[in-house]
């Protein structure tokens, strides 16, 4: 039976916001370097851990927070995409199957970066944790992979905002209310997070993050 359910639960939008807000601030400190790279540093820790948190939230979280509620086949893909051509897509609670495969790659890029990120070393003042246990070849292809990485994902980054626009001005639907006070559907099915058991992966998710950027790298 249909219930009606937030869209995107205090989850989901926390780590939204606070992802964006991140992302941001890593790429501005990046640029600004100098004492601000040890800011860039902890800031790339904290996404890291809001990744780790995201994945483990869609196997485990709300009906729309699941992978398994918004990764659709090549087939969902392309009727969305032409129903999308012809400005009438389909109202759909959550993501829709472009924007879930959008979503699958924005966290696949931001993973990439941040594991480059704790093997890069700029050989003068800022070193990744992990860069100690790599040899300087496989450093240097970081290093690369890092600063490329940088630019993929200010573009992807770029094409959602303007999704997101068109959305908004293009077609009237509203995506980034939702996104803010949680917006609500009937949902056959729907099925409601558990806010503790968010809080607790966030804790298992930091205390692994502070296991492999403080405490591995000490050891031999």
């Amino acid at each position: 039976m249909p219930q009606r359910v937030a869209v995107w639960d205090v989850p989901v939008r926390l780590f939204h916001w606070a992802l964006a807000i991140l992302v941001v601030f890593s790429f501005v400190t990046g640029k600004l370097g100098g004492n601000w790279m040890a800011w860039h540093v902890r800031s790339g820790f904290c996404i890291l851990t809001l990744l780790l948190f995201r994945i483990a939230w869609g196997v485990v979280g709300s009906s729309t927070a699941r992978f398994s509620g918004f990764v659709r086949g090549p087939r969902a893909v392309l009727a969305y995409a032409r129903a999308l051509l012809a400005r009438q897509p389909p109202h759909l609670a959550g993501h829709n199957p472009l924007g879930g495969w959008m979503v699958v790659a924005m966290l696949l890029m931001l993973l990439v970066q941040v594991t480059s990120g704790l093997f890069a070393d700029d050989e003068i003042s800022t070193q990744g944790p992990l860069s100690i246990k790599a040899s300087s070849a496989f450093v240097a292809r970081m290093n690369w992979v890092h600063e490329f990485n940088k630019w993929v994902i200010v573009a992807a980054a770029s094409l959602h905002v303007i999704a997101i626009a068109a959305y908004q001005w293009g077609l009237n639907v509203n995506l980034i209310g939702p996104m803010v006070h949680g917006g609500s559907a009937d949902t056959p099915g729907a099925k409601a997070g558990s806010n503790v058991v968010a809080a607790i992966l966030l804790a298992v998710s930091a205390a692994f993050v502070y296991w492999l950027v403080v405490v591995y790298p000490r050891h031999p």
